[in-house]
């Protein structure tokens, strides 16, 4: 993934990498330059020494007829400067140490190079004041230099440092202009799939203005959808409710005069059947999403709860002749109950229902920590692994109708079960059952401490239930 911070880092330290370079490359050869003038003018005042120093010993070299041996003239740089002293004739007179016995250039007035004792001379060649002899001097171009390059690389040296601190520089500057787009990509993240409202943009960088508007536009018009679909599907289950209870009452009543009942009564029965359970189911749906739930969240004993359910369960378990296994813990959690049992019923039915005959089911609730665990299993077909996150989605079914397991069904079960997951802070996952086949839902909630009230109230309940089926019985006989 492309990063606009590292783009930006990249690219303005590779532009100031090379302004510094070509201004290092531009500064030394204008700092080269101007160091040869300074020196070229130091060797022409070195000339002008020799011209007061040398004339009078020209009689006295003369009468010795040997080549005059001179130290060689120091600079201030620390550079040693050669010199030779020839006369019209091309004879020579006087020479430095480091100077060869003979001529190293043709007596030509002026700058030149040449190289000789393996390094190459920086010379300069002018006849003396009174015309009568010549001046050759000689400086090595690695000593002429050495000075100006050392000065150079001094003011280069701190700029080549500075790079890396400029890149850290401009990283920071950059995250803290970058920061207004990480606050607004933090607040998307951390919002709920159901806030559709509009971002805020009051303090908005101009840069993002446009962004945030085209976002806010966005969330209208997924929420005008999502409302529409909401509306539609909430207006069309409650206006089909009553026609379908009354298409019901007739096909009950129809069946009644029918001895034997028509195949196509039945068929019919059945289909009026499903059609009221998908009603309901949206119905369902509907209640249960963010924004139109109205629950109280209450502390709640889900085992409590869980063994109320699977009772009320029992003439479908006796039907198919499965067999159902419970443990728990007394694990407590904070919901509402309602919506627990909506979500405790549809687990239960839908192992009812895809499990087969003499099947098994295990429910198991247990605490570790801070986590309550509650486990439905069977042995039924199961969920390949690779449909199981889509199982989630409304109207989804394994299969379509052609399920394997011929249980007929909406596709609004599991849904409406994710959704009071997340109205709980819950999570759900789906795996493989520990039996020899099928599915395992655990659901974990974060665990609750029960006090001291919970606990009575959770023993009066028990005692209004314990005792009420004694009541209706006595008002009964009465």
């Amino acid at each position: 993934m492309k990063s606009i911070r590292r783009f930006l880092v990249i690219t303005l330290l590779a532009i100031v990498t090379l302004a510094n370079f070509i201004a290092a490359v531009r500064g030394y050869l204008g700092s080269m330059d101007e160091a040869g003038q300074l020196f070229n003018q130091r060797m022409m005042q070195q000339v002008d020494l020799l011209n007061y120093t040398l004339p009078g010993l020209l009689e006295q070299i003369r009468t010795r007829q040997d080549v005059l041996l001179l130290p060689e003239r120091s600079m201030d740089n620390g550079a040693s400067l050669e010199f030779q002293w020839i006369d019209n004739d091309g004879q020579l007179l006087a020479r430095s140490a480091a100077m060869p016995p003979t001529l190293v250039a043709p007596l030509e007035p002026g700058f030149s190079f040449v190289n000789f004792d393996q390094y190459r001379w920086h010379l300069l060649i002018t006849p003396s004041a009174d015309k009568k002899t010549w001046f050759i001097l000689a400086e090595r171009d690695d000593q002429r230099y050495r000075l100006a390059e050392s000065m150079i690389l001094q003011a280069v040296y701190p700029m080549v440092l500075a790079i890396p601190l400029i890149g850290v520089i401009i990283w920071l500057v950059l995250g803290i202009g970058l920061k207004p787009v990480s606050r607004l990509a933090e607040e998307l993240r951390q919002r709920e799939a159901t806030d559709l409202h509009a971002l805020e943009q009051r303090d908005m960088p101009i840069e993002l203005v446009q962004l945030t508007q085209s976002t806010n536009d966005l969330l209208r018009r997924l929420s005008a959808s999502f409302a529409r679909e909401k509306r539609f599907s909430a207006d069309a289950a409650h206006e089909l409710r009553t026609p379908i209870a009354a298409l019901k009452i007739h096909c009950d009543n129809l069946l009644l005069e029918q001895n034997p009942p028509l195949a196509s009564a039945l068929k019919l029965q059945a289909g009026v059947q499903r059609m009221h359970y998908l009603v309901e189911q949206i119905l369902l749906l509907n209640r249960t999403a963010p924004d139109h739930f109205m629950g109280k969240f209450e502390p709640t004993n889900l085992t409590c709860l869980i063994k109320e359910m699977i009772a009320e369960h029992s003439e479908m378990l006796e039907a198919k002749h499965q067999q159902i296994e419970f443990e728990g813990d007394d694990c407590w959690v904070m919901g509402d109950r309602p919506a627990l049992e909506t979500l405790f019923n549809n687990l239960l039915s839908n192992a009812i229902k895809y499990t087969l005959t003499h099947g098994r089911i295990a429910v198991n609730t247990w605490q570790r920590g801070s986590k309550v665990v509650l486990e439905v299993m069977d042995n039924g077909p199961g969920i390949p692994e690779g449909q199981r996150e889509r199982v989630f989605d409304r109207f989804y079914r394994v299969d379509g109708d052609r399920h394997n397991s011929q249980t007929p069904g909406c596709g609004l079960g599991l849904s409406i079960v994710k959704q009071v997951v997340d109205l709980h802070g819950a999570c759900i996952q789906l795996t493989q059952s520990r039996f020899e086949r099928g599915l395992l839902v655990m659901v974990t909630f974060a665990a609750y401490v029960p006090s001291a009230q919970d606990m009575r109230n959770r023993q009066a309940s028990q005692y209004v239930r314990d005792k009420s089926p004694l009541e209706d019985e006595a008002s009964t006989h009465e």
